[in-house]
């Protein structure tokens, strides 16, 4: 019994001078655990924040994409409505000719004589109406920039992300390295002259004729009256706007954005302060053309030069 005493008494403490070494290793393994869990929520942190903020940023740079698309929607609406405008006058030409011909041969003189002053009036409202939605046009070039910034800016705010936008410059010169603007220009000049050709043709043909009869006469001198007083309130040639050659390479924006985030107040980390996030995208406009009305925009990988 005696012996049994002794070795539960050394037992005993031994086991007693164990604890405070069992006590040390909870309080390392602890503390790495705990390390270990606010590394990865920090982490966490960081990568919300860089989503976050990677979203904002394509979200604006889509944005001015998108407003550039419609204002080249509004240009190819405005153009369409030009070549409608010409499209009404040539057919309005194709019947005048056919009346003019009638009446040369004796058919219908006082109907091509009505004919005749509603045609001079509505060629002329038609070509008046082209010249103006051309105008259009133009002023919608001029304004596109400025509504680009003013979304960036709107949605910048809204989105907390401070940055800027690249090209910036809405009154530079035009292809200027930091010029915002829509890369159109006017094309090939459309005259009244090639738009009245089938009836001016008619009158061509009726003049080479030698022998004369009154009728014929009668619708010459109509003829030659009414074009040249049609000509003669000419307002010059219409010129649509299209896009340049160098669109696809030229026509994009840029935007390069902060965020800032604040952050936690994560204990062994030792982390005070803001934390930056840098993200920028690139977006564009594709997919229209001078009169068709598809325009949209895409995001791209294009990156900075």
């Amino acid at each position: 019994m005696t012996m049994i005493g002794y070795f539960s008494r050394q037992a005993v403490r031994l086991r007693a001078g164990k604890r405070g070494q069992a006590t040390s290793l909870f309080l390392v393994a602890a503390s790495t655990l705990l390390v270990v869990v606010f590394a990865s929520i920090r982490l966490h942190h960081v990568a919300v924040a860089r989503m976050t903020t990677a979203d904002s940023v394509d979200a604006i740079a889509l944005s001015a994409a998108t407003w550039e698309a419609r204002c080249l929607n509004l240009i190819a609406a405005l153009n369409d409505g030009a070549i409608q405008c010409f499209r009404v006058i040539r057919s309005i030409c194709v019947v005048w000719a056919a009346l003019a011909v009638a009446a040369a041969f004796g058919f219908g003189a006082p109907g091509f004589a009505e004919y005749t002053r509603e045609a001079r009036r509505l060629i002329a409202g038609y070509w008046n109406t082209a010249h103006l939605l051309v105008s259009w046009s133009d002023k919608i070039r001029k304004a596109a920039p400025y509504l680009v910034l003013g979304d960036v800016a709107a949605l910048s705010k809204h989105r907390k992300v401070a940055g800027i936008l690249f090209p910036l410059n809405p009154c530079g010169p035009h292809d200027g390295k930091n010029t915002l603007e829509l890369h159109v220009a006017p094309g090939a000049p459309v005259y009244l002259t090639d738009a009245i050709a089938p009836i001016s043709g008619v009158l061509s043909q009726l003049m080479r004729i030698r022998f004369l009869k009154n009728a014929m006469k009668m619708v010459i001198a109509l003829l030659d009256s009414a074009i040249r007083g049609i000509v003669g309130t000419d307002k010059g040639p219409i010129r649509m706007l299209e896009p340049e050659a160098d669109f696809p390479d030229r026509q994009f924006v840029r935007f390069e954005g902060i965020h800032t985030v604040p952050d936690l107040p994560i204990p062994l980390l030792d982390e005070q302060g803001e934390r930056r996030v840098f993200e920028e995208a690139t977006a564009e406009p594709y997919g229209g053309g001078s009169a068709e009305m598809t325009w949209r925009s895409r995001l791209t990988e294009r990156r900075k030069k």
